[in-house]
């Protein structure tokens, strides 16, 4: 289960989708309220606005300081691509990611997986520091021996 948050940078053009900002990203245990509560909270800024599609692990949400409002994706014209284009697009993006650079995924470095994907696609736009964020992101980064890397989880 990977969850998936795009900010909304701005309206877009007539007609188009929303310009994303930064997307966040998480490998979660399941799919309960308290797994994503715990996901939106660390990510999301209370008195944000968050568009969701109709699950009920959603309905608390203004109970905790958000503005929420869902859309139940079985009752609509537009299929959910169409409504939340950049959570379909990321994910998208991360399917293929995971099978053009990794070919195999294993569970136990999903997590870094995700983690290294969502690090490139919100630094995407920033390529004139990228060598600089590049070096520092390496040297505060602890290191995984090849023991730690291989052994069963």
């Amino acid at each position: 289960m990977v969850a998936v948050a795009v900010e909304h940078a701005a309206k877009g053009e007539p007609g188009r989708s929303p310009v994303p900002g930064f997307a966040a990203l998480q490998v979660l245990p399941d799919a309960s309220s308290k797994s994503i509560d715990g996901f939106l909270q660390a990510r999301i800024s209370i008195g944000s606005h968050i568009l969701s599609d109709g699950w009920g692990g959603y309905r608390k949400l203004n109970e905790k300081g958000f503005e929420h409002t869902a859309t139940v994706i079985s009752g609509q014209e537009q299929p959910a691509h169409t409504l939340f284009p950049w959570v379909h697009i990321s994910l998208s993006n991360l399917k293929r990611f995971l099978l053009g650079t990794h070919h195999q995924v294993q569970a136990k470095h999903l997590k870094r997986y995700v983690a290294e994907f969502n690090y490139r696609l919100n630094r995407r736009t920033m390529e004139k520091d990228m060598l600089t964020r590049m070096l520092i992101a390496c040297v505060g980064t602890r290191t995984i021996t090849f023991q730690q890397l291989t052994e069963e989880a």
